[in-house]
């Protein structure tokens, strides 16, 4: 589905964003690692940084607050859910990486993926996962592991 990848690189764009302007004001050159939501509604001077649309905020399989109530009701985005992912080998998240993938609310066999991209190569991956189809880690090897890269 075109839309969980494009809200992928969103994302993406986002985390760069967040790195470069230091958006939570903590002094670092840090990716925000907690999160989905937060790229939108983290207020750190009173206002949302706004840094992705709050339809994939909203979409957060698991954010760390619940969002503002005026902003509207957590749910999928086109039938998706988002969420961080840990990378490979990580015990704690690394600051200066970031992971996230894109997974079907409701499963329908043949017709939807899980859809991941990574910080380091910015590529979009898609992979049948089956009905369970949300992951804890970005894999060591994407295409090693099966997963297709999407143009």
């Amino acid at each position: 589905m075109r839309n969980a990848s494009a809200s992928l690189q969103t994302i993406a764009t986002a985390q760069f964003d967040f790195r470069d302007n230091d958006r939570d004001g903590n002094g670092k050159r840090d990716f925000w690692r907690a999160d989905i939501a937060s790229l939108c509604f983290l207020s750190p001077d009173g206002k949302p940084i706004k840094l992705i649309e709050p339809s994939v905020a909203l979409a957060d399989a698991a954010p760390l607050e619940a969002p503002p109530p005026e902003w509207g009701a957590p749910g999928p985005k086109a039938g998706f859910r988002f969420r961080t992912l840990r990378l490979a080998g990580e015990s704690s998240a690394d600051p200066n990486r970031f992971a996230a993938c894109a997974f079907p609310e409701l499963y329908e066999s043949g017709r939807q993926g899980t859809y991941i991209i990574a910080g380091h190569d910015l590529a979009v991956y898609k992979k049948d996962l089956g009905p369970n189809g949300s992951l804890d880690a970005y894999p060591a090897d994407p295409l090693r592991e099966g997963w297709e890269k999407l143009d």
